[in-house]
């Protein structure tokens, strides 16, 4: 399947989210707090969840975050944010088109030496 190009500064990306099962919060990230669906302690979840709006498209998950633009390599993305849903959530980038299958390939094996590539889903399409 061809992937959409989008020119940023003369650059060619493809704009990717990596989407991650919730379960990901048993396999933290120091530092890092899961904002899930809890409906036993409302108050505590909408702290939480007003500390990593306030903190803006790097709040949320920002060890995970760091640890994938590492991976990426400086130059190679650019980070645009992330989106939470009740059962996964997702981190999105724009990858430079003529890195990404191997950059692709690369958080694949990274995601496995770390044990959570079962985390995340891989719908390539």
């Amino acid at each position: 399947m061809q992937k959409e190009i989008d020119k940023i500064d003369g650059q060619n990306y493809i704009y990717h989210r990596f989407t991650f099962d919730s379960a990901i919060q048993n396999h933290t990230f120091i530092g890092d707090e899961f904002i899930g669906m809890n409906p036993g302690d409302k108050s505590e979840t909408m702290e939480i969840f007003d500390r990593v709006v306030a903190a803006g498209k790097d709040g949320f998950m920002p060890n995970l975050v760091e640890e994938f633009k590492k991976v990426l390599g400086d130059g190679n993305y650019i980070y645009d944010g992330y989106e939470i849903g009740e059962e996964d959530f997702g981190l999105y980038f724009f990858i430079k088109a003529e890195l990404f299958d191997s950059l692709f390939d690369k958080v694949k094996l990274w995601s496995k030496a770390v044990d959570i590539d079962r985390f995340i889903w891989w719908d390539e399409e």
